[in-house]
């Protein structure tokens, strides 16, 4: 073999002892200090690293390694759901590992394993599209639509674009309310969507952001709640007209602006709560849509967003994805989500 050797070029053999010896002067280190290297790995190299040796993998697996390393990724997820929520697993005192927690809840993870299957996901998603199914009646709402995101509502209904397709408009039923407009996605997936707004246009554009849930024309106090402010998420209600709209909704888009703080974004928990209120036990779900206006703004991660708006507390099903109104992204992906969960109904 040498004689194919450049002239310069290291011997093979003197390679490979030298990768011995590297490897042996590693493995002579303290487990402290093997350690402190393991905690450099990303989660792809930890896996990796687990199959060279049984030390190794015990090292590798390590439940305080991967919490570190929930800890600093779970800041860079674009999307958290009521079954890859890590709090859900370490409040109930599962019997998984941080890794396998981990694993579960990584949005990185769980598309690897979606492209791995994405041949039968196809064929099960053509034959499905032979059956007969409710178009779900969706209601979009939230203080994202009157902030610096509310572009995402013009681009989706009255823009051209390549995702969402207008087929038909629809009225509403009560007392105008729920009106809206049926679109079609590339993927097939129809809705009947509506959107509500909290106040006119002019009157939106006149308040300032804390007096938003005063002048809420969806909302109104309960009956002996006015006089105790600390109860916010408990002492509003829907009004009787958005009431009976609620009741014959399939699911619910609640859109908020991620470039605001969180004390601004923890306000808007009473609105979704006091909407969400009515249908509770109708295991109805709620896509949570965490805008910006363009991809470059600083954004609040999916992690605060569920934070504030206490989304552990919801026994639906929910899903926070990170979206930009500029482009659209990832909302196409969080509305498929939406109806396929509406119609597991």
């Amino acid at each position: 073999m040498s004689i194919y050797l450049k002239k310069g070029q290291p011997n093979v053999a003197a390679v490979l002892q030298s990768r011995e010896d590297e490897g042996s002067l590693f493995q002579s280190l303290p487990v402290d200090l093997k350690m402190a290297v393991f905690s450099l790995l990303d989660a792809k190299s930890l896996c990796l690293a687990c199959c060279v040796c049984r030390e190794w993998r015990i090292i590798s697996s390590d439940n305080s390694l991967w919490r570190r390393l929930l800890q600093r990724d779970i800041r860079q997820w674009s999307q958290i759901s009521n079954v890859t929520n890590p709090r859900l697993y370490l409040e109930m005192d599962s019997d998984w590992s941080q890794k396998e927690i981990y694993l579960k809840c990584s949005p990185v993870v769980q598309q690897q394993l979606k492209v791995a299957t994405s041949t039968f996901q196809q064929v099960s998603s053509y034959l499905k599209s032979f059956i007969p199914r409710k178009v779900p009646k969706v209601a979009m709402f939230g203080p994202g639509l009157e902030t610096s995101t509310s572009g995402v509502v013009r681009r989706i209904l009255y823009e051209e674009n390549n995702i969402f397709r207008r087929i038909a408009l629809f009225p509403g039923q009560f007392d105008g309310v729920g009106g809206g407009m049926t679109l079609r996605l590339p993927s097939r997936h129809t809705l009947h969507l509506s959107v509500l707004y909290s106040a006119s246009k002019q009157e939106r554009e006149r308040r300032e952001g804390h007096d938003r849930l005063e002048g809420n024309k969806l909302l109104q106090k309960r009956d002996g709640d006015q006089n105790h402010p600390e109860c916010q998420v408990s002492q509003y209600e829907l009004k009787p007209q958005i009431r009976h709209l609620c009741m014959t909704l399939d699911a619910f888009i609640f859109v908020v602006d991620a470039t605001q703080t969180q004390e601004t974004v923890s306000a808007s928990c009473a609105e979704l709560q006091a909407m969400l209120r009515e249908r509770k036990f109708g295991l109805v779900p709620v896509l949570i849509l965490s805008c910006v206006p363009r991809p470059e703004d600083v954004r609040l991660s999916a992690d605060d967003v569920v934070s504030c708006l206490k989304m552990e507390t919801l026994t639906q099903p929910w899903l926070v994805i990170n979206c930009v109104t500029e482009t659209l992204a990832s909302i196409d992906q969080g509305i498929v989500w939406l109806v396929e969960q509406a119609q597991i109904r």
